[in-house]
């Protein structure tokens, strides 16, 4: 049976994945405003330091290795996941 603390370690994992995730896609959406000489790169720059904070948290309470590696994977995973997503779209979009 779970404890409820091991169960908040495990949902850890998956705001780390879901905050990369979210953080790629606006990190991207960033750069094609800059390119595009848009206003609008004004307002990403300002949310994206907010965008990754849902998962420093969980970084900081990472006791060893184990877990620091953990977070990694999970975070390389969604930030993986928006890489492919943007490219889907903008493949799809020409």
């Amino acid at each position: 049976m779970e404890t409820k603390q091991t169960a908040v370690k495990q949902r850890g994992y998956y705001v780390v994945c879901l905050s990369a995730f979210v953080l790629e896609c606006g990190s991207t959406m960033y750069i094609s405003t800059v390119t595009d000489k848009s206003i609008w790169m004004v307002f990403y720059a300002m949310i994206g330091p907010f965008l990754g904070l849902p998962f420093v948290g969980y970084i900081i309470e990472a006791k060893n290795w184990n877990q620091r590696i953990k977070l990694a994977f999970f975070s390389s995973i969604g930030y993986g996941f928006g890489a492919i997503l943007i490219y889907v779209l903008n493949t799809y979009k020409k």
